[in-house]
């Protein structure tokens, strides 16, 4: 079955009301070989919504980083790279997986956390756009002592490159107050013109407006001005390049993917992790 295909039964199975589909049971593997370890996972991570799209995740870094790196031995590589947390998927192929435990990581097990095939695109955006985004991102955070009930897929995650500070005291469009890119503190407010860009390598999904970020990229992502470029590594498709870095960064229990704090968040409310 391609993959294509295979996406659009994921889609109906996932649809409200509905469970895994009765016939010919679509759940397969959405790689040769699911069972291949990739690399290992330094401690449990929580992949259901309050984790991925309201709080640092090791998936997500996991998928920023390999997106900055993607482009590394091209003449404009990507300076920080970004991911939606509603890349991150807990509804699998027919499994639903709220957790993933310590320990391997298979190929299979990733390719159907970042289920949809999108393209890797680097761009420069200009540092109020780059603001502006983590502002979108922050926006949707839910205020210390509320439930998070409904968390934005909008939530971005950041690369090593990057520490964001957010504060959700503050008013949306104001929750940032701090950011660093490459070690080097972005000036707020921002500069309003074009004279500081970055190069920020993201899911197509997102360039192209998905998530709300219309708005803010506009039509960077088909402007030669800002120098778009799609990812030549292992085909520009996110969850292989995903599944790449995690190949080469994380293959042994020595030196396994654990989750940094990139975020900091203040008096924002923030999921309790089950205890074990």
């Amino acid at each position: 079955m391609n993959r294509p295909l295979l996406t659009a039964l994921v889609a109906a199975m996932l649809a409200p009301g509905l469970g895994c589909l009765a016939y010919n049971d679509p759940c397969q593997p959405l790689v040769d070989d699911p069972d291949a370890v990739l690399g290992f996972l330094g401690e449990d991570v929580y992949i259901d919504k309050p984790f991925a799209r309201h709080d640092n995740n090791a998936l997500g870094q996991l998928a920023a980083d390999s997106y900055q790196h993607a482009e590394d031995d091209s003449a404009a590589p990507a300076q920080l790279g970004i991911v939606n947390g509603g890349s991150i998927r807990a509804e699998g192929l027919c499994i639903n997986r709220t957790m993933l435990p310590k320990g391997a990581l298979t190929d299979g097990v990733l390719h159907e956390v970042f289920l949809f095939e999108n393209q890797v695109v680097t761009v420069n955006l200009t540092e109020k756009e780059v603001v502006d985004m983590f502002e979108r991102s922050a926006g949707e955070l839910v205020p210390a002592g509320q439930p998070i009930t409904s968390p934005s897929g909008g939530f971005l995650h950041v690369s090593e490159s990057t520490t964001l500070r957010v504060d959700c005291e503050y008013p949306r469009g104001q929750r940032v107050r701090a950011l660093t890119i490459g070690g080097n503190p972005v000036v707020l407010p921002p500069r309003t013109d074009a004279s500081r860009q970055y190069r920020v390598a993201m899911p197509s999904f997102l360039i192209n407006g998905g998530d709300g970020y219309g708005a803010i990229f506009g039509n960077a992502g088909k402007d030669p001005a800002r120098n778009p470029a799609q990812s030549r590594k292992l085909g520009g498709v996110d969850s292989n390049i995903v599944a790449g870095y995690m190949r080469t960064s994380y293959a042994t229990e020595a030196r396994p993917l654990r989750e940094a704090q990139r975020i900091i968040f203040e008096n924002c409310a923030q999921p309790t992790r089950p205890s074990r």
